[in-house]
């Protein structure tokens, strides 16, 4: 486990606007990581590594394996609860405050985004499970966890949590897509039902109201409620168009859309480009879970800000895996 001290959204904010010229209006105090059901924590532990199978169909945090996947939203959420008080799946608070940390400290991870390599630089590359030649579009291209350099890691050391972009997309807890509504905690507290999470006035909704075929209807735009609607209320499969855009925070927001710090903080919205990358993939029908970060073929769409929204929680397959976290 990699523990992760309490910092400050003011002291991050400074940071990227030191470095990068950009406010991010990510607003004061201690972010929502480190709150629990309103209490304020000194640190929470993040698993080094992503999950792995362990004894008796458990779950482990080991190096140089491969990373437990074909897990669905619900297994992966037990697994994480099932290891004792304090455990839990990594939450949306969780990796958006990394992820945020990362950019202020010029160490934004890179990983297996190209077939066992990193699109970024391509001498960087790690075993594949196939044993195959890194770049090679045929093939299993999943590395092990943990086994690529450095750079592949939160704070760009060896001590660092790794793999948080490519290899594998990973479920986060506590955030939801319903309907193309945004639904979230407020803080980092694993134990509220889904029925009492926050609904936002954020909805992604489509440019079009094309209903035909499993077609990109093109990006989404984050308004203030849905004007077009591409699959049926209720609908929590894939069998019609979907939404994206290479870039999570290239979205447009309408002119009805009220910003919200909240969403801001949690790398749903975004008061830049100049952030953390990665694409976004949506559907606004049905109930769809959070992944992030990539999977080993997604190129310059993986990244610690990409956002996955189009898979239902019972999605089971073997470019997803979990992390787990831990409240000491």
């Amino acid at each position: 486990m990699v523990r992760i001290p309490r910092f400050n959204y003011e002291d991050i904010n400074q940071a990227i606007l030191d470095r990068l010229g950009v406010d991010l209006m990510l607003g004061t105090g201690t972010p929502t990581m480190f709150q629990r059901n309103g209490e304020q924590m000194g640190e929470v532990l993040i698993a080094k590594y992503l999950a792995s199978s362990g004894a008796n169909g458990g779950c482990s945090v080991i190096g140089g394996v491969q990373p437990r996947t074909s897990v669905n939203y619900d297994v992966a959420k037990a697994l994480c609860n099932n290891k004792g008080e304090g455990w839990h799946m990594m939450s949306i608070h969780e990796w958006a405050a990394i992820a945020l940390w990362s950019l202020a400290n010029d160490t934004v991870p890179r990983g297996n985004t190209n077939y066992g390599r990193s699109h970024e630089n391509k001498l960087e590359t790690a075993r594949r499970s196939d044993n195959g030649l890194p770049g090679d579009t045929s093939g299993l291209a999943r590395t092990d966890t943990g086994k690529g350099p450095a750079t592949w890691s939160h704070d760009h050391t060896e001590w660092g949590i790794q793999d948080l972009v490519g290899n594998v997309w990973e479920w986060l807890d506590q955030m939801m897509l319903s309907e193309g509504q945004v639904i979230t905690t407020l803080d980092n507290n694993p134990e509220i039902v889904e029925e009492n999470w926050i609904r936002h006035a954020a909805y992604f909704d489509s440019p079009v109201d094309n209903t035909g075929g499993t077609v990109n209807a093109g990006s989404p735009i984050l308004n203030s409620r849905i004007t077009n609607r591409n699959g049926p209320l209720g609908d929590d499969n894939s069998n019609n168009p979907y939404l994206d855009n290479s870039h999570f925070a290239a979205i447009i927001k309408s002119e009805t859309y009220q910003k919200a710090e909240v969403l801001r903080r949690l790398l749903i919205e975004s008061e830049s480009t100049t952030t953390v990358s990665g694409a976004i993939y949506c559907r606004n029908y049905g109930n769809r879970f959070p992944l992030r970060g990539g999977l080993w073929l997604n190129g310059s769409g993986a990244g610690l800000g990409a956002l996955g929204l189009s898979n239902a929680r019972t999605s089971a397959i073997s470019s997803i895996g979990f992390r787990p976290a831990f409240f000491a």
